[in-house]
């Protein structure tokens, strides 16, 4: 008979231990039972048993192509860092942990993250990350731009479960940005069960930047998140003129929202065009943008204190949506407690 690749196995690697094809098994019980064993082993010592067990354990566990990885455990800030050598693997958070004094520069992340309950304490955003991806304005011109947030970029990744609690930052730059508590930029990712908490505050002046509750720019699709943020957004050179964007849930693009509840104080003070809203600033589906879009079943609370120095002025600022540039999307169940609150004298 051939023997099978698990039987092969255990033979070369216990030479030692007698084994036995298709052996009856009423020879071995007192009660019925079926048979007879393809190959039966016949262990004479303890270490012989123990190598036996130890060889079927290893077999059992060995992993097989294709099979899911299972998530590299989080217990340390030091765990945290350690993502940037893998940063396309699968981890969990295992306990609550505070980042109080550590500089935090945001990972370019395309694996998994489960935040499994736990959260992130006083989070500062200090620097933006190594990749400059584009960014597209209203007019579907696109500028390379930085990204900040706790993971600077999130690219078919996949966030559920993570609490930011307290998160800081104030960054000024000299080039296009955005910044986002959990992200700066996403590109087609799944953000799910997150909360976030904090203020942050982004001053520039370079053509085109934004800040967002949860996320800066990009696509995919946050579900049943909460955000609670003050965000700061402040235009540092009168002579430009530049687009600004501002939203609780994301700063522009092309991110499907359902089901989530957002609190935002916002604060802009443009010199260029002003796009800000109680969800996201623009919307806007080109480039990254799939089907049909659809932001619903939200429950909006908060204000916008915004001033737009500019002769052509635009001034968008909704309860949902700033300014729209997606046909079709479904634009439903949202309710919102909103104040506009439009400054002449900043």
């Amino acid at each position: 008979m051939e023997l099978t690749d698990f039987q092969k196995k255990l033979v070369t690697l216990l030479p030692q231990i007698e084994f036995a094809m298709d052996e009856p098994m009423a020879k071995h019980t007192s009660f019925r039972i079926g048979g007879p064993a393809k190959r039966m082993a016949f262990p004479e010592t303890e270490e012989q048993l123990a190598a036996l067990l130890a060889a079927v354990m290893l077999w059992v566990w060995i992993p097989t192509a294709g099979a899911e990885e299972a998530p590299v455990p989080i217990h340390t800030v030091q765990d945290l860092l350690d993502m940037a050598q893998n940063p396309e693997g699968s981890y969990i958070l295992m306990e609550d942990l505070d980042l109080a004094g550590i500089p935090w520069k945001g990972l370019d992340f395309s694996g998994t993250f489960d935040g499994n309950g736990h959260a992130l304490l006083n989070l500062t955003l200090t620097e933006v990350g190594d990749i400059r991806l584009p960014a597209y304005d209203g007019n579907a011109k696109s500028y390379d731009a930085a990204y900040l947030g706790f993971f600077s970029t999130l690219r078919n990744a996949q966030v559920k479960d993570l609490k930011l609690i307290n998160v800081r930052s104030c960054l000024e730059i000299n080039e296009p940005c955005f910044v986002g508590a959990l992200a700066g930029y996403a590109e087609e990712a799944s953000i799910t069960g997150c909360t976030v908490t904090g203020t942050l505050e982004l001053r520039a002046f370079d053509r085109i930047f934004g800040i967002g509750g949860m996320v800066g720019y990009g696509s995919g699709a946050i579900q049943g998140c909460t955000m609670d943020m003050t965000l700061i957004c402040v235009d540092t050179d009168a002579t430009t003129l530049d687009e600004q964007f501002l939203g609780g849930a994301y700063a522009t693009g092309y991110i499907n929202v359902q089901d989530c509840s957002i609190t935002l104080a916002g604060f802009v003070s443009e010199h260029g065009y002003v796009h800000s809203g109680g969800v996201v600033g623009m919307y806007m589906k080109y480039p990254l943008g799939k089907g049909t879009g659809y932001i619903t079943g939200n429950q909006i609370s908060g204000k916008i204190t915004f001033f737009e120095d500019n002769k052509s002025r635009r001034a968008y600022c909704e309860a949902v949506v700033g300014e729209s540039l997606v046909s079709p999307y479904v634009l439903r169940d949202n309710t919102q407690e909103f104040i506009r609150d439009e400054r002449q004298d900043v």
